[in-house]
């Protein structure tokens, strides 16, 4: 065990020097899938990752929950209990503003069909604890969708069969009878995306399926619990269907971020605006470029809009864009991140010091493997001066999944030397190689144990290795 410990913690890439700068990069994960749902800051400056796992290599898919401490530090990872074939974790919320959390996930139980699940884990010492589960039993599939802090109370919001339904997940007697708060219209079906609140409004934003055709939805409910108002489909220029992917209420009214289908266009993503009370639209705003741009979040920051959407221009890898909208939806300003990797966003946030960070998908940073990537922003606003080349990357084989990792003793002891280096970088036993800069991009690649480097700028790089079945990945720094 002494060795096997000793082995795998050299296949670790840590981060550089330049561990608060302004752009930051994390890669997360293990040899298979690894799938991210959401991001939390927490009060003392750290962060959770939230996602599912299928890296524990044993067949089956399993809630993954991550936390970086407060110098953006990989701290600790634990997965949720096994049992289950799968359960993927969509959401979590801070307990009483602490660094405990509350984790919502979607488990496959043994009555057969997909149950809502209740992870309460406590973070302390520098380790996670799951301390108690409770998990929601019931006859039909439940797919949760998000948490929201609503009346005084944590309510999970999802849908089931074609309704969608929320519950108090504070209120024990509610959990133990499923004592959902359900709603949909008999011969439609309705779905569930997000939800968020706001002056004690809650917001819950989906799809209903009428006729075939997939339209975007709101529903709103006041402070009383009262149902205020719904609107269905609120773009009737969309060609085809629609797909809601967030909502931003503000002090005013409320902004939609949805996905259209577009003629003679890949997919595209536009902002409703709803005014209070009634519903009905005052404006729509949709993207007029030809490429693909679906939305994913949206959130409302300093009077402005701030989105984040899943983009590919002519198939280059620029797939993660953060825009900054005026009020009314108009594009301002937008920025992309990633570059030499296949990346997906799926959620974002703004903490309280104003530093946003933005969780999503990663393909190939770890053995080819998808993987949970995540940035830390400082500001908005830095990302004009955002070089891609120069951001501090860290990668990570997570310890919890290191038994699935199933590298041979032989490529984990595979050594690049010296380390710094200025023309040539030797490695102790012919591999394929492949180099790397700090955000993905391929330098170079080939077979040996030669690697010129005489070319590079200083800084931090990463070489690739394969050997027999097995890979690995080890840091170069480069000084002339």
């Amino acid at each position: 065990m002494m060795k096997q410990y000793a082995l795998i913690s050299s296949f670790l890439i840590f981060s550089t020097a330049f561990s608060q700068s302004d752009v930051e990069l994390r890669v997360i994960g293990g040899i298979y899938e690894d799938v991210a749902s959401t991001i939390i800051p927490t009060p003392s400056g750290g962060v959770y990752a939230l996602g599912s796992t299928s890296s524990q290599s044993d067949g089956t898919v399993r809630g993954y929950i991550i936390y970086y401490d407060s110098n953006f530090d990989y701290s600790w990872s634990i997965l949720t209990p096994s049992g289950s074939v799968v359960e993927n974790i969509v959401d979590g919320i801070l307990v009483n503003g602490t660094d405990d959390i509350k984790v919502l996930s979607k488990k496959h139980g043994s009555n057969g069909t997909y149950n809502s699940v209740i992870h309460y884990v406590s973070n302390s010492q520098n380790s996670g604890e799951i301390t108690s589960t409770i998990e929601i039993e019931h006859g039909e599939n439940q797919t949760p969708s998000t948490f929201v802090e609503w009346m005084g109370s944590t309510f999970a919001v999802g849908d089931t069969e074609g309704d969608c339904w929320m519950i108090n997940v504070d209120d024990e007697l509610s959990l133990e009878t499923g004592d959902y708060q359900v709603w949909g219209h008999p011969s439609m079906i309705e779905t569930v995306e997000t939800a968020r609140v706001h002056n004690d409004s809650l917001y819950v934003v989906g799809s209903t399926f009428e006729d075939g055709i997939e339209q975007s939805t709101v529903w709103v409910w006041g402070a009383n619990g009262n149902t205020i108002w719904a609107n269905i489909g609120p773009d009737d220029d969309a060609f085809g269907y629609t797909y809601a992917n967030d909502i931003a209420p503000y002090d005013g009214g409320t902004s939609l971020l949805y996905s259209l289908q577009r003629e003679a266009a890949p997919i595209g993503n536009g902002v409703v605006n709803f005014g209070l009370g009634d519903g009905v639209p005052t404006s729509i705003v949709t993207t007029d470029s030809p490429y693909y741009r679906e939305g994913k979040k949206l959130l409302s920051h300093d009077g402005a809009l701030i989105k984040l959407s899943h983009t590919n221009v002519n198939g280059n890898d620029e797939n993660i864009k953060i825009t900054r909208l005026n009020q009314d939806g108009w594009y301002e300003i937008g920025y992309y991140l990633g570059e030499g990797f296949s990346e997906e966003p799926i959620d974002f946030t703004i903490d309280d010091d104003g530093v946003l960070w933005i969780v999503g998908n990663a393909l190939g940073y770890l053995n080819g493997s998808t993987s949970i990537c995540i940035y830390r922003v400082s500001s908005f606003d830095i990302l004009a001066e955002y070089q891609g080349e120069n951001i501090p990357l860290s990668i990570t084989n997570d310890p919890m999944l290191y038994n699935s990792v199933g590298l041979d003793e032989v490529a984990q002891e595979l050594l690049l030397y010296p380390n710094p280096a200025s023309t040539q970088a030797t490695l102790s036993e012919p591999s394929n190689w492949t180099l790397l800069s700090p955000s993905g991009r391929v330098f170079d690649s080939g077979f040996g144990q030669s690697i010129d480097i005489s070319r590079l700028r200083n800084g931090y790089y990463f070489v690739k290795a394969e050997l027999s079945n097995s890979s690995v990945v080890l840091p170069i720094q480069v000084l002339n």
